[in-house]
């Protein structure tokens, strides 16, 4: 799956932002950093912000975000 990631909300996860990476990159995702996703609201409340195939897709944690990356991803396998 190609996720596009907020770039502000990327850096506001701080030591949790090598953990996001390494989740996805493990999983064989493409990963695209966007300047901006025009979510802001959600960006400034501290959500993960993305993009995912085209659906956007927000969480408060980098553990709920992949637990509905690897959801997802076993819906499209179905």
């Amino acid at each position: 799956m190609q996720i596009l990631l907020c770039k502000k909300s990327l850096e506001q996860l701080g030591p949790q932002m090598p953990v996001l990476v390494a989740g996805l990159t493990d999983r064989e995702h493409t990963i695209v950093v966007k300047d901006c996703l025009n979510r802001c609201q959600g960006c400034q409340l501290g959500l993960v912000i993305a993009t995912v195939d085209g659906a956007a897709m927000s969480t408060r944690t980098v553990d709920a975000f992949l637990a509905d990356l690897d959801e997802l991803a076993a819906e499209q396998l179905e």
